[in-house]
């Protein structure tokens, strides 16, 4: 049984290194569209002119920074509280990392053509399938009882499966953003990334209240 154990445990450790490999490759790459300014004839206006336009690029930067970051970060909690991974949870997570890697790319269209729709639909429709592949990815692994450490934090667990909608609605949100203003989708993923997060903490922590009257 303790060899069994081993092995298990030795598989997920496997499988969550692979994993936070390619998220910080892709959080890395993000950086590469980011491109230092050339300047025909250098001074101080033309520096500062040239950084100012790069404002895009820093917006899409910093966005899909947090982006992934949050996606890290569940990804983190939810295989912190598994003792096993399955063939269905393995497959899962790497459609995932495929999503996850394929990022840089949507966010280098949105920073290069941030004032056009398509590019804004683009990066939000990716975030999109990002969010259902995670959505998916959550409900296999938190959601079977098999798969869970017995010694879990069930308030960890609620929050994964109270908030593994928020980055589908942001997507959804900045998709429909786009046609009222052009900046409005950033307000929508920034803000509601923060907004969503506190609610989703406030919901589950009073239900754990409830729960324990």
């Amino acid at each position: 049984m303790k060899a069994e154990h081993d092995r298990e445990r030795t598989l997920l450790e496997r499988l969550t290194f692979f994993s936070d490999a390619v998220f910080a490759i892709a959080i890395t790459l993000l950086v590469i569209e980011v491109h230092v300014p050339e300047l025909h004839a250098p001074t101080e206006a033309a520096l500062q002119q040239a950084l100012l336009e790069l404002t895009p690029k820093y917006a899409g930067f910093v966005i899909s920074f947090l982006v992934i970051g949050r996606f890290w970060l569940g990804h983190h909690r939810m295989f912190g509280i598994l003792r096993r991974a399955d063939n269905r949870l393995i497959s899962t997570n790497l459609l995932l990392l495929l999503g996850v890697a394929f990022m840089p790319f949507p966010t280098a269209v949105f920073s290069e053509y941030v004032r056009l729709q398509t590019s804004t639909l683009f990066y939000a429709g990716w975030l999109v399938a990002l969010g259902l592949f995670n959505w998916r990815l959550i409900g296999i692994g938190v959601g079977d009882d098999r798969l869970i450490a017995p010694d879990h934090d069930p308030a960890v667990r609620r929050q994964l499966l109270a908030g593994r909608w928020l980055p589908v609605l942001l997507g959804l949100g900045a998709m429909a953003a786009v046609f009222v203003h052009p900046a409005l989708p950033l307000a929508v993923l920034v803000l509601g990334t923060l907004v969503g997060s506190v609610a989703i903490r406030l919901a589950t922590r009073g239900r754990a209240a409830a729960d324990g009257s």
